[in-house]
């Protein structure tokens, strides 16, 4: 035992190499178990602390998620942008010597494309330099690095919706569906000039569509997501915090902890009184 602890907690007594035994030769109090629910419970004060501490954060992201009805739609408006760029944002043609080939352009397609036929530096610098058909690539670029953005800000949005109860979700929530909005306008204004000028540039070889819809669809998710942050501001939708205010006190300050105390001794106290008045 003297190999745990040097001294008895209770009476002092100072161990030593034959005092092997679980108890105190002294006072014979078990020095492994001496004052272990006063441990236990400074234990357990520090764990309510720490959780009373994180508790509003629990309470922010419960009420961004599930927290209000709005919470929720508003988290589905989130995600339909993203699968909104899965409609075609129009069609292509083009003509070559062994035959008419289409595909329709949307994210999917655009990513086939990419994965397909990689990146090759050499044909991109060719063709943004032709005097025939550089400027409509350079429209076509514009429009994938476009989509790309509203892609990219549409999946941080939705993830940061999480936050949205958080001290600047407020912000980012009017912040990124007007950012997603001059991205998918200017992806889809990039892909009619590239259109338009290809086909120009190219009669008879290249013919090209535009699908509005989509462009539609995308837009009306945004500006959902901004009515709905509107309101939420207009109503003044708060967060319902749950009250820890008694966990960041010390355990023997906290008023549960005083009001068990009172009982206990008023409890000794009533017993105390009625066994006087029996004897």
């Amino acid at each position: 035992m003297a190999a745990l602890a040097e001294y008895c907690p209770k009476c002092n007594y100072k161990l030593r190499l034959r005092d092997w035994r679980a108890e105190c030769p002294q006072c014979g109090v078990n020095i492994l178990y001496y004052g272990i629910e006063d441990r236990l419970r400074e234990e357990a004060d520090v764990a309510e602390y720490h959780h009373a501490l994180r508790q509003p954060k629990f309470d922010r992201l419960k009420f961004s998620l599930i927290g209000h009805p709005l919470s929720i739609v508003r988290l589905v408006f989130g995600l339909l942008p993203i699968v909104c760029l899965l409609l075609p944002m129009g069609t292509v043609t083009y003509v070559l010597p062994y035959g008419t080939h289409s595909a329709t352009v949307n994210l999917i397609s655009i990513i086939q494309f990419f994965v397909s036929n990689g990146l090759d530096t050499d044909l991109i610098t060719k063709l943004f330099g032709s005097g025939l058909i550089g400027r409509g690539m350079v429209f076509w670029a514009v429009a994938v690095v476009s989509l790309v953005l509203m892609l990219v800000i549409s999946l941080v949005g939705f993830f940061l919706l999480t936050l949205s109860s958080s001290p600047h979700g407020r912000q980012r929530n009017f912040a990124f569906p007007i950012v997603g909005i001059i991205c998918v306008t200017v992806a889809f204004a990039g892909y009619i000039l590239m259109v338009r000028t290809l086909s120009g540039a190219l009669p008879g070889i290249f013919t090209g569509t535009v699908n509005p819809l989509a462009y539609i669809a995308v837009v009306l998710c945004f500006t959902a997501l901004i009515v709905i942050n509107v309101i939420f501001q207009k109503k003044d939708i708060r967060v319902k915090y749950t009250d820890v205010s008694e966990f960041l006190l010390p355990y023997n300050e906290r008023p549960s902890t005083i009001e068990k105390k009172k009982a206990r001794e008023a409890g000794v106290s009533t017993e105390t009184g009625e066994a006087v008045a029996a004897n």
